[in-house]
């Protein structure tokens, strides 16, 4: 880095320094300088599909407001997880992540954790197309808030939220203000590149009855990978960019009709893989250093249409809910030290994989509410989903050094569809006006059918005695699934309430991939997963609301887990015994004077197997992938008027990830078994002054420079590789209001 660099980041470390490792309060935000109040505000939540106060939903739950995410410059998962507890990540590359919460994750390839945008479920729901690395990371611009609900959701949520749900609520266009906001920063990597971005919104009223609104964002992403055999330096860099437009239509003070389309792009030159050695983790080339033969470009797009009409009828309320979403993932592999025999069968000497997963996803929800005055309230709906996938790979002669393409030698293609119809209900009964139970049930039927075709290279068919004509497997499933939740509830005052909770939740299973001419017992279909959640958690607020706390203890039993197995080089999904998980969840927040607020989150979570998996060489006790035992942040933020209308603001934020357990037998030993990856911390800071217009922010992440191995690439891949966290970064933001 440049000097002005080292003196910018001198500066973020010099109030780092100052022992304040703290940001702000995340699940209630704190109130804003030069106020009388000193507290906690309630921030209001619509994790059960009504608006109501945080502190009375009886579930674990966090809430990250969009000025929190503004201050912690936080645009993607790996900005604010840590706030979240039992929140883990791994990251292959930039754009492909699996969420884990509660420590479910087997290493399958369907998802655990199911992701909304308001009332718009997105990504897959079966394991045909890596829903489980394919989790929508949406920009945070614009954004209201995110609600991060642990725990399985089946009965409001459905198909894949077994493990919980991350909710990105968006901000509404406003009726009767004009508003322009915009924002612009850069930023620059340790051992790395520079970056910019930039971010603008724009909020027009159309008479008393109608609002538009559009928001765009475009970052330029540093990167600081190298490989030095190709002379490439910075691959992981990339671009970002996308945006939001949002009509609303309230055509009376009953009726509401909001339109929203969005759509995000991604594309990086590479990947964010450094190899090493498969068992001591040491670099081979050194530090952030890769080799490839051929680069490995990917790219990721996100498209979502909305329609949502919101309608009292009388006193009740009906909500329609009309989604239609695409994600298209792409992806280049160097398959060389695996396939390179086959490369130069054609005189090639390097053997790309292609890889592209393409979904077009339809929903329509409707459901009809009570009042929440009433002494029962309850929920009734109806949700369908169709889905369209289509997963093909490409496996391809090419000479290295020029790129040049040779042959087409194998082509799987997988084309699937998906189609699911439930309904459920939902009640609560104030039993008395301390005492209230909850309980709600939903019944699921789904239909699935995959056709799957491979295509070889007429040489390498004869070669190798393999038919040459597209090899056409067609499957089908279908099954009914019963979930269902009960959650007693205490409100011992207005301020302190204790619950119950009993959930479950499952993932759907279906017709299985199969490498070709399959050796006996290879399962053509797999079945479903599910957890059952049983938590008891606590919700308080005190001291006048300066101090608040919420505590979560929780077991989870997942039975038939659902296990990615390799047979003859390809990859089937399998079904497993049972795991468990249990542990201790926790959010304290304390405003000792005005404008300074802490918070400490963090979890405990021990999540194993319940049964021997000998396929993959995993016993009974052995840990689940990528959990760690104990996670925790500590976070602060301090802010004060300085002179006038101007006001300044420091934080900082400590976070610390414990040891975890790679993949099931993705180490090199005999037999495979897993690697242990070590703990590791990260100290964040920035420094601030605005005004209510301007806003100017000093940033700087991973002030250590901390090396935490976040993914390891299990030995059978085409090389040995780990993920790491990203190097020091400095950074200055710019933003104004009108």
């Amino acid at each position: 880095m440049n000097t002005k660099v080292r003196a910018a980041v001198s500066a973020v470390l010099g109030i780092a320094g100052t022992g304040l490792s703290w940001v702000t309060y995340a699940q209630q935000a704190p109130q804003p300088s030069g106020g009388d109040a000193v507290g906690l505000q309630t921030i209001i939540v619509t994790a059960q599909k009504r608006e109501q106060s945080l502190k009375d939903v009886p579930m674990s739950l966090t809430a990250l407001s969009g000025s929190d995410l503004t201050d912690l410059q936080a645009t993607s998962f790996a900005d604010y997880a840590a706030l979240v507890p039992g929140l883990a990540l791994t990251t292959a590359q930039a754009g492909q992540t699996r969420l884990t919460l509660r420590g479910q994750n087997t290493g399958g390839v369907g998802s655990t954790v199911a992701v909304y945008i308001d009332e718009s479920p997105f990504g897959s729901s079966t394991a045909l197309l890596n829903g489980a690395v394919n989790a929508g990371d949406f920009d945070t611009w614009d954004m209201k808030r995110i609600e991060v609900l642990r725990g399985p959701q089946g009965t409001l949520y459905g198909a894949n939220s077994e493990g919980g749900l991350l909710k990105f609520v968006t901000n509404a266009p406003q009726l009767g203000k004009f508003a322009v906001e915009g924002e612009a920063g850069g930023e620059s990597v340790n051992y790395g590149g520079n970056g910019w971005n930039a971010r603008a919104l724009v909020n027009v009223p159309l008479g008393d009855t109608m609002a538009f609104r559009v928001s765009g964002f475009y970052d330029d992403v540093p990167g600081y990978i190298d490989d030095p055999f190709r002379g490439a330096q910075d691959l992981n860099g990339g671009r970002k960019y996308g945006g939001r437009a949002s009509f609303l239509l309230a055509a009376t003070s009953d009726l509401s009709i909001r339109l929203t389309a969005e759509a995000q792009k991604s594309k990086y030159d590479g990947t964010n893989l450094v190899d090493v050695d498969p068992v001591t983790l040491q670099p081979l080339y050194g530090t952030l250093k890769q080799k490839r033969a051929v680069a490995e470009p990917s790219e990721f797009k996100y498209q979502n249409y909305n329609a949502t009409i919101d309608w009292s009828v009388g006193r009740l309320k009906l909500l329609s809910a009309t989604s239609y979403g695409i994600q298209d993932a792409g992806t280049v592999t160097d398959g060389t030290p695996i396939y390179g025999g086959l490369a130069g069968f054609f005189g090639g000497d390097a053997s790309p994989l292609l890889g592209n997963t393409k979904l077009k996803k339809f929903t329509q929800e409707i459901r009809l509410s009570s009042p929440s005055s009433d002494r029962l309230e309850w929920q009734v709906g109806g949700y369908y989903t169709k889905e369209d996938g289509s997963l093909v790979q490409n496996l391809n002669a090419v000479t290295a050094a020029t790129g040049q393409f040779l042959a087409l030698m194998i082509q799987p293609v997988v084309d699937s569809t998906y189609k699911e119809t439930s309904g459920f209900v939902d009640l609560t009964y104030h039993v008395t006006s301390r005492f209230d139970i909850q309980a709600g049930g939903r019944y699921s039927h789904n239909s699935q059918d995959a056709t799957q075709s491979t295509l070889y290279d007429p040489a390498l068919a004869a070669a190798f005695g393999i038919t040459p004509n597209p090899v056409v497997v067609l499957g089908k499933s279908s099954e009914n699934v019963w979930t269902y939740s009960v959650a007693p509830s205490w409100h011992f005052d207005a301020n302190t309430m204790a619950y119950a909770r009993l959930a479950t939740g499952y993932r759907p299973g279906g017709p299985n991939v199969l490498p070709p001419n399959p050796p006996a017992g290879v399962p053509t279909q797999y079945r479903s997963d599910s957890t059952t959640n049983v938590e008891i958690g606590v919700r308080s607020t005190q001291l006048d609301g300066r101090f608040s706390l919420d505590l979560a203890l929780f077991h989870v039993a997942w039975k038939d887990i659902q296990l990615l197995e390799v047979v003859q080089g390809f990859g089937i999904n399998a079904n497993g015994g049972r795991a468990r998980s249990q542990g201790l969840e926790w959010t304290f927040g304390y405003v000792p004077m005005q404008g300074l607020t802490f918070q400490w989150t963090g979890a405990y979570t021990d999540a194993k197997l319940s049964d021997a998996a000998p396929l993959l060489n995993a016993t009974d006790g052995d840990r689940l992938p990528y959990v760690p035992k104990w996670s925790t942040a500590l976070d602060a933020e301090y802010k004060r008027t300085l002179s006038g209308n101007y006001s300044g603001f420091l934080g900082a934020t400590y976070s610390y990830v414990g040891s975890r357990r790679t993949d099931f037998a993705s180490s090199t030993t005999t037999p495979a078994g897993q690697l242990r990856l070590p703990s590791y911390n990260t100290y964040d800071a920035r420094i601030g002054v605005e005004n209510g217009r301007y806003r100017v922010t000093l940033y700087g992440k991973n002030l250590s420079d901390s090396r935490g191995i976040t993914n390891y690439a299990a030995s059978g891949a085409p090389y040995t590789a780990i993920t790491v966290t990203q190097p020091l970064t400095v950074g200055l933001s710019l933003s104004a209001k009108f």
